[in-house]
């Protein structure tokens, strides 16, 4: 009887301790296991960042910065987790879209002619601006010069001007093929002009641009840009930056232009300034390819939570430890139980 007892106060007590340790245990190894799928991730992570509340404080933020896209990617993602939005919020957004337009004209000729990206219509038009070749010659000349003359020059704008204007070119072989990749590149350089991409990812491309440089093809197309000869100044610009660096500059284009293709050039903003590296970079295109039009909110609320785990707290890994010290001794006890349901059924057999 007295086993039976403590049999019972046994399975008792690990039925308490299972309450307590499976489930926090069992959610780090669900992110552990999630550490390299960015959807899985941030489907994870949403549980418990996701409230009434920070959807509302966010769609102010958002609409204080008079970034209508993060808005409606908010509105989307609230919808898609059955999140209230007060209609005193859908009503500013919908004030702050009906005087947009006027605005965005100004912008469009503005980001053609300077290069500026602040807005969508800025960035349409310095887009349109590099497919040309004019906003590349223009910063090829400015940062090429002071590259060859040992001046402080912007290694990452320099090389991303080089390799545009070769993915240029393809762009227009293709009729539009290399189009996504372009367009990433130029969203990548306008960001370094302005000092918007994180620290890390800075130092990255800063370090594989310095590397990339060819000074004689540089030269060979400076002399070109210096007549505003586009074509002759394209086809030097492909030896500008070295094959492999090349090849490496193309493939951030391509992710980065598939996030500019999913959240707009706000959304890859939000992204390059997250990202510590290229990788990065492919991890918010998978993202994005995944959840579309709700991307920017979950960037917004999780940040770089959403593209990679990070480093385990001490509080996780204790979680963990004791999930894997509850299975063991629940293997034991159900060993134990086996052992003895064994002999209960079929006992041993007394030899006459």
């Amino acid at each position: 009887m007295k086993r039976v007892s403590l049999a019972f106060g046994l399975v008792l007590g690990l039925a308490a301790m299972g309450t307590l340790v499976l489930p926090p245990g069992w959610q780090h190894w669900e992110l552990l296991a999630a550490a390299d799928d960015p959807v899985a991730l941030s489907d994870l992570r949403l549980r418990d960042a996701l409230s009434t509340e920070r959807i509302d404080a966010e769609m102010a933020g958002a609409i204080a910065a008079r970034d209508t896209e993060l808005a409606d990617s908010l509105i989307a993602l609230a919808s898609e987790r059955g999140i209230a939005v007060p209609m005193a919020r859908r009503s500013e957004l919908q004030a702050l879209k009906d005087g947009a337009m006027v605005q965005a004209v100004a912008d469009f000729g503005h980001g053609f002619v300077a290069g500026d990206r602040e807005s969508g219509a800025a960035f349409a038009g310095a887009l349109v601006g590099d497919i040309t070749g004019y906003g590349d010659v223009r910063d090829l000349a400015l940062e090429g010069r002071k590259w060859l003359g040992g001046e402080s020059a912007d290694a990452t704008v320099l090389a991303i001007a080089a390799a545009g204007l070769a993915i240029s070119a393809a762009t227009w072989a293709s009729f539009g093929g290399a189009l996504p990749a372009r367009n990433g590149l130029s969203a990548v350089k306008a960001a370094s002009k302005a000092k918007l991409l994180s620290p890390a990812l800075t130092a990255n491309l800063t370090r594989a641009a310095a590397g990339a440089i060819d000074q004689p093809a540089l030269r060979a197309s400076l002399a070109a840009a210096s007549r505003f000869d586009i074509a002759a100044a394209r086809v030097a610009a492909g030896g500008i930056v070295k094959p492999a660096a090349m090849a490496r500059f193309a493939s951030l284009g391509q992710d980065a232009g598939t996030v500019y293709a999913r959240t707009g050039q706000r959304g890859l903003r939000q992204v390059l300034g997250l990202a510590d590296d290229a990788g990065d970079i492919g991890k918010a295109a998978k993202l994005g390819a995944a959840k579309g039009s709700i991307t920017r909110g979950i960037l917004k609320v999780l940040g770089r939570g959403a593209l990679v785990l990070g480093a385990l707290s001490l509080s996780a890994v204790g979680w963990m430890l004791a999930l894997i010290g509850y299975v063991i001794a629940l293997a034991m006890l159900a060993q134990r139980f086996g052992w003895w349901l064994g002999r209960r059924l079929f006992p041993p057999r007394r030899t006459a």
